[in-house]
């Protein structure tokens, strides 16, 4: 039997046939601003990139090296990035001078900053600096923290020698004898100092008079309002990132070593450092809301950024930060 087809749905049909297929949505592109070259601190955006975190948001996601936490502050205020990865006091101070940005999330909730010695030095104690050669590298988070840790332990700049110097010309400096202290992270400089033998002690910030957050995501406000779900989008997607980092270490470094290869920083330095970079994200241990720091915690910080580092109080604490991008159900330390 013949099936006879009228001339309407032959022509419905090879009407159908020639039109085109609808290629697949393509993702939301999206740049991060690090806020340097990679290492242990981006452990968790590599894990998200390389699991397809990003991906299963429909995001296309680009992670760009940074030079310095203040540059990656102003480029996402100027739009050059949708998104800066920078420690909260070098941004906050941008938004303070009128940069139209603030945190969405913190990703280390206790800063790692401080201030490193070798141990054969006697330094054990803030006032041990007294007088002591520090190195602070110019651009940094540390260039505004340093006079805020001075001051919360009695002191000033005036005690002390600023020595201004790149992050590896210092390590040179420390190991010399040429310094007697760095600004720095743990894992920044313990980490390398130690692969030379050299032993060496470290004091924090945050536990020497200085309750900072610090390396944070950074956004501006006329992007937020114009697509906050792009922003929810890559803040899920990137919490995810670290609690799975966090789950496996070693993976999570194989994945920044593949998404930057020409990174300085060995898989055994990187190992070390993620010690230090996981006990920033969850200080609080298991269980902890990984990117989330609490209104009282933000109203601590802001008593010592407005006392401590003459801070404008033109505006409240909470211009400078939003949780509304968080999302709902707290993605927690392992």
């Amino acid at each position: 039997m013949t099936l006879l087809l009228k001339p309407v749905v032959i022509a419905a049909l090879a009407a159908f046939a020639l039109s085109p297929i609808p290629a697949a949505m393509a993702a939301d592109p999206i740049k991060m601003i690090m806020n340097w070259t990679a290492d242990s601190a981006h452990l968790g955006f590599a894990v998200a990139q390389k699991n397809g975190y990003y991906a299963d948001e429909d995001l296309e996601v680009e992670l760009e090296e940074g030079r310095g936490s203040a540059v990656a502050a102003q480029l996402v205020a100027t739009g050059q990035a949708d998104i800066g990865y920078a420690d909260a006091g070098a941004a906050l101070k941008v938004a303070s001078q009128g940069a139209p940005i603030r945190i969405i999330a913190t990703i280390w909730k206790s800063g790692q900053f401080g201030i490193q010695f070798l141990e054969s030095s006697g330094i054990k104690e803030p006032k041990d600096l007294m007088g002591k050669r520090i190195a602070v590298a110019p651009g940094t988070a540390m260039v505004p923290l340093v006079p805020v840790f001075l001051n919360a332990n009695g002191m000033s700049e005036d005690d002390v020698t600023i020595v201004s110097a790149t992050q590896n010309a210092a390590l040179g400096l420390l190991a010399s004898g040429d310094i007697d202290a760095i600004a720095e992270t743990p894992e920044n400089t313990v980490v390398p100092l130690a692969a030379q033998g050299l032993d060496v002690g470290n004091m924090y910030f945050y536990t020497n008079g200085v309750p900072l957050v610090s390396l944070s995501l950074i956004a501006s406000d006329d992007k937020v309002a114009a697509n906050p779900d792009l922003y929810e989008r890559f803040i899920r997607a990137t919490l995810k990132g670290w609690q799975e980092a966090m789950k496996d270490p070693e993976a999570a470094v194989d994945a920044l070593l593949e998404l930057f290869p020409e990174t300085e920083n060995t898989k055994e330095a990187l190992m070390q450092g993620a010690v230090y970079s996981f006990s920033s994200t969850c200080p609080a241990g298991s269980g902890d809301a990984i990117g989330v720091t609490g209104h009282e915690t933000w109203r601590e910080i802001y008593g010592v950024m407005t006392t401590a580092m003459e801070f404008p109080t033109t505006k409240p604490v909470t211009d400078y930060y939003s949780v509304e991008l968080l999302p709902a159900d707290a993605v927690t330390c392992p």
